[in-house]
């Protein structure tokens, strides 16, 4: 990297210093504790939402009723060239009778759980890399971000949302929240509801030092969020 280019990079972080600011503290949170859905589940929360993840090159999908979901799922992958999926155990989903829904329509389940013998783990690990969609829930949604929060544990593998170069979440328009200090503020056991507890905003992307962005290096290279009611 050239003198000049460094010493531009220095002189944007410093110009972002100084308009930065701390927030309020007589501010209107903490949300209330116990609550487990926001106090507006509005239709601003998720035209808010909405903006903020196609700006981050996500794509929202709004279902008017619970029974789109396994049409929009079967057009997602469709549109993505995938036959099958990984996906978090149907419990975790929202949708009752979505992996049958999926399989009248030419869509499988496969199995993501890898082996403990070193042979039999990376072959599988291979023969999963052709997945072509990962599906899974979401625990909650934060406006201002566009990000979908994730806590994994039984049944909800991480490989789902991390392996396919496409994941689908489906999420429930009543757990977006404004902020994440909002969400963490009314719902503190997200923190302890898993192995990890991780916010995706947008698909995978990371740039060289030389500011070159790329999609899908470190994880999917598209997200798609299913709202349903």
């Amino acid at each position: 990297m050239s003198a000049a280019a460094r010493a531009q990079i220095f002189d944007s972080i410093r110009r972002g210093l100084v308009r930065a600011v701390l927030p309020d503290a007589a501010g209107s949170r903490p949300t209330p504790e116990g609550r487990s859905s926001p106090p507006s589940a509005s239709a601003d929360a998720l035209e808010a939402f909405t903006r903020a993840l196609t700006a981050l090159t996500g794509r929202v999908h709004r279902a008017a009723a619970v029974d789109m979901v396994p049409d929009l799922v079967a057009a997602i992958a469709h549109e993505h060239g995938a036959r099958g999926f990984l996906a978090w155990d149907e419990s975790h989903l929202g949708v009752p009778g979505l992996f049958a829904a999926l399989a009248s329509r030419g869509l499988e389940r496969v199995d993501y759980d890898l082996p403990f013998d070193a042979a039999s783990r990376e072959a599988h690990a291979l023969a999963l890399a052709g997945v072509g969609v990962g599906l899974t829930g979401a625990d909650a949604a934060i406006a201002d971000a566009g990000a979908i929060v994730l806590a994994h544990g039984p049944g909800r593998g991480r490989l789902a949302s991390l392996l396919p170069p496409a994941h689908i979440a489906v999420l429930s328009a009543r757990q977006i929240w404004p902020t994440m200090p909002d969400l963490l503020a009314a719902r503190p056991g997200l923190l302890d509801a898993g192995s990890n507890l991780v916010a995706i905003a947008g698909p995978s992307r990371t740039a060289d030092i030389e500011m070159t962005l790329t999609h899908g290096v470190h994880g999917p290279k598209y997200l798609h969020v299913i709202v349903v009611p």
